[in-house]
């Protein structure tokens, strides 16, 4: 299989190269990483507003992996990835991650792997984003592994699910020390919660204010739910079938009763 792994952090990252090196082992890998990182960009696009610098690497990957190294946003790397220098060998699949940090709700807005996805979609290649708990300064090889052999195991029925165009799955899986560990896989949709920030006011040296946030709290709004979070937190692989197109359908009929009583 071709694969193509794409991250916004940076490939010494052990959620990048781990999964590279093991994958590389069965199947032809290609990765793209951010050169810095670039976490919460969402779909942000460069555009014609600046240029988007790429450089192939070497040295820090298994035997046989092309890597690329880009600047600017994850959407433009994608972008660029399927449109030009992968055009003529087009990945099966598109894995973006592993994301040192779950992309669960609301939150898979400003997800940059999410936006890799949705990007990827766009080209009609098939793209799973892939995350586990969050864990300060990256992951240890010991909690990466069950995250690794679940993907393994998955990667044939990731590439050929027969998904709705512009649909992506979104994968959560727990920490824990051993796959068997690991409850069961659930299918889910995405959660509501309510996230509260705090800010903290202070003064720069040269005398305009900046506010620096934090997460509060986080509380799960689908109590008892069928939702992401819900399952997640009980140990189970979280799976959601993820479109770009967030179009309220309900929404649609109600302004369509409401456009008949304003005649």
């Amino acid at each position: 299989m071709n694969i193509l792994i794409a991250n916004n952090r940076n490939i010494t990252r052990g959620e990048v190269s781990l999964l590279a090196a093991r994958l590389s082992t069965k199947h032809k890998v290609t990765v793209a990483y951010m050169e810095q990182d670039a976490s919460f960009k969402g779909l942000a696009f460069s555009y014609e507003n600046a240029p988007v610098h790429v450089n192939q690497v070497s040295g820090h990957s298994a035997e046989g992996v092309a890597v690329f190294e880009f600047g600017s946003y994850p959407a433009d790397m994608i972008s660029i990835m399927l449109g030009e220098i992968m055009r003529h060998d087009p990945p099966d699949l598109v894995i973006c991650g592993i994301s040192n940090g779950v992309n669960m709700g609301p939150d898979i807005y400003s997800s940059s792997n999410v936006g890799m996805a949705i990007e990827s979609t766009f080209f009609g290649i098939p793209a799973i984003v892939i995350a586990t708990e969050y864990n300060q300064g990256g992951n240890s090889i010991t909690h990466l592994e069950p995250v690794i052999k679940f993907v393994e195991k998955n990667l044939d029925k990731f590439a050929n699910l027969e998904l709705p165009a512009h649909t992506f799955l979104n994968i959560n899986v727990p920490r824990v020390e051993k796959y068997k560990d690991i409850k069961g896989i659930k299918f889910t949709h995405m959660g509501k919660s309510n996230m509260k920030l705090e800010y903290i006011e202070r003064t720069c040296p040269k005398g305009r204010k900046y506010y620096w946030s934090k997460i509060a709290s986080q509380e799960n709004m689908d109590k008892g739910g069928e939702d992401d979070k819900t399952w997640f937190d009980q140990g189970y692989i979280s799976i959601s079938p993820i479109s770009y197109d967030p179009t309220d359908l309900e929404g649609i009929k109600s302004m369509r009763n409401l456009a008949r009583e304003a005649k």
